[in-house]
């Protein structure tokens, strides 16, 4: 009968580092020969991942799994797009499917639910990524307009970057796509925007009609501040890109409205679908709320509005 063969502690210790996964190199590195490491697969002291890589105490999660791409594609790999966005707090689900730069020398078999993308990239951590602001490129470069304004703006407010960390990332780049898009949504946050929905007012209700130039993020009195803030016409302009809140958001957002109107602050509340479809509406009735404190105006019409009332 077979002796039942364990594993050192070498070998324990390192896939406890990489998420419970070890590689058959890695294996051999430490002693366990090809014989021994069948024996282990069928005697359920391993158990089997992928071809060349192996679990080590149980079922292997998502990191784990990150983790088995990376020994796949070798020394130099790196996760990669929504795979480090995640690693980063970019991203706020695991993506099923993982993305993992490699040299343009390494050639790894494809398999799900990896994907090798040979295209070299600096790397950062454990497990070895690529650093955030080469991330947040990457993720960019995939997405829409509101999408690209998203992560700027969540990672920029967030700290996980900065502007000219970002910058100096995108100028090392050659042809990117999004890239005056996104040196102007980093303009926009840098002056305070702090999601897609503050850009898309900034742009298509502020901007295109003429209103005043507002401060963002400002706080006017006491604990709240602003989204967007008209102080000489003492109007606020409060954007809410989830909807109406409920529970204690509801709560808070009544108490700042209450706090804000004690000292002659008008508050208007406007959401994703007001200023996604009805851009000039949301522009007139601002200017309504200005024009009623002092603003003299005018306010102009923008290409889509020209048929408007205003």
């Amino acid at each position: 009968m077979l002796q039942r063969q364990y594993l050192p502690a070498l070998a324990i210790s390192l896939a406890a580092v990489q998420g419970g996964v070890i590689s058959a190199d890695q294996c051999y590195q430490v002693g366990v020969t090809p014989r021994v490491v069948t024996r282990m697969l069928r005697d359920g002291t391993l158990g089997a991942v992928t071809r060349g890589i192996y679990s080590v105490g149980g079922p292997v999660g998502w990191l784990g799994r990150a983790w088995a791409g990376l020994l796949l594609g070798g020394a130099q790999a790196c996760l990669g797009y929504e795979a480090a966005g995640y690693l980063q707090g970019l991203v706020a689900h695991a993506p099923e499917q993982i993305r993992i730069f490699v040299p343009s020398s390494v050639t790894p078999v494809a398999r799900s639910p990896w994907v090798f993308v040979r295209s070299p990239r600096r790397s950062v951590g454990e497990p070895s990524r690529t650093a955030v602001p080469d991330t947040l490129l990457d993720l960019c470069s995939e997405a829409t307009e509101d999408g690209v304004a998203r992560y700027l703006a969540d990672a920029l407010h967030d700290r996980r970057t900065s502007a000219q960390q970002v910058l100096a990332a995108l100028a090392a780049r050659g042809r990117f796509p999004h890239r005056r898009l996104i040196m102007d949504v980093l303009g926009d946050v840098v002056a305070g925007v702090g999601s897609a929905l503050e850009r898309r007012y900034l742009r298509d209700v502020e901007r295109a009609h003429g209103l005043p130039t507002a401060l963002r993020q400002a706080r006017p009195i006491g604990t709240y501040a602003a989204d967007t803030l008209y102080g000489p016409y003492r109007v606020i302009v409060e954007l809410d890109g989830r909807g109406f809140h409920g529970g204690s958001r509801a709560l808070r957002d009544q108490l700042r409205d209450l706090e804000h109107a004690s000292v002659g602050l008008i508050t208007l509340r406007v959401g994703w679908s007001d200023v996604a479809a009805n851009p000039c509406l949301v522009a007139r009735a601002v200017a309504q709320a200005l024009m009623a404190n002092g603003w003299e105006g005018p306010l102009t019409p923008c290409e889509k509005c020209r048929q408007l009332p205003l």
